[in-house]
């Protein structure tokens, strides 16, 4: 069973006549710059301040905030700092509320991007065939052809579209990935004639580097989002999309 590693994940706010950005953007990115560092401990700059945008980061945290007039955006990539993302998110969104004056609000999402680590683009590929729910579909076989990789997505909403969640799942890979692993790698040192301490020490590096920075895999994006929320309560937000991914996550793991 291929455990997933959180890679990456991104909160969006969107709401409506956030005019006011155009007038106070400066101030609340004078207040940012004081919050931010009270709230996660670490140093934010300034990176972009313009009519179209403003933009602060942490390269410590490898997080971004950016906002204009009609959306927040949140991204911590990657996902393995200390910091929790809706702390930020919600120091943020609390001051925006009140510079911009924001009483309506259009979408939550937080989207939360999982990868399910391989040796190869090959074995990437057949994962996600194992993973995709519709595997069989349209036809299993096609005139001696099976299925050799999977890119699904599915959405789910409640009736009046006030909750989501959009799964999507693929195998990627980057460019240094190796198409196929070695056989022998794969065996136990044990049972090779010769070669055994070098198999071995093969075996533990793909490992680690699997673990520790995947070249191939499965990707399982997952954005889970309320549309026109009647307030401003992040915490129940975060709440509601931490438990709802991670059932997704969990039964997405049974199934590979």
């Amino acid at each position: 069973m291929t455990k997933p590693k959180l890679v990456k994940q991104v909160f969006e706010g969107r709401y409506e006549k956030g005019y006011r950005y155009l007038d106070r953007c400066g101030e609340a990115m004078l207040i940012l710059e004081e919050v931010l560092p009270t709230e996660t401990g670490k140093v934010w700059m300034p990176e972009d301040i313009a009519p179209t945008g403003a933009k602060l980061k942490c390269p410590d945290l490898e997080m971004s905030v950016a906002f204009d007039s009609y959306h927040l955006v949140v991204d911590q990539d990657p996902a393995d700092a200390t910091i929790d993302l809706s702390q930020v998110t919600s120091a943020v969104f609390s001051v925006l509320a009140a510079r911009f004056d924001l009483k309506s609000y259009i979408r939550f999402g937080h989207r939360r991007f999982y990868m399910f680590a391989t040796d190869s683009i090959d074995d990437a590929q057949k994962l996600s065939v194992k993973m995709s729910p519709s595997r069989d579909w349209p036809i299993q076989n096609l005139d001696g052809m099976h299925i050799a990789a999977a890119d699904t997505t599915t959405l789910y909403e409640r009736s009046d579209a006030s909750q989501g969640v959009r799964i999507s799942l693929k195998s990627t890979s980057r460019a240094d990935a190796v198409q196929q692993v070695d056989p022998r790698l794969l065996q136990s040192a044990r049972l090779l004639h010769s070669g055994q301490r070098e198999a071995l020490i093969g075996q533990l590096h793909r490992q680690a580097k699997r673990e520790k920075d995947p070249l191939a895999g499965v990707m399982l994006d997952i954005d889970y989002y309320w549309n026109r929320p009647s307030k401003l309560d992040l915490g129940e937000f975060f709440t509601a999309a931490g438990r709802e991914t991670d059932s997704l996550v969990h039964e997405a793991t049974k199934a590979n």
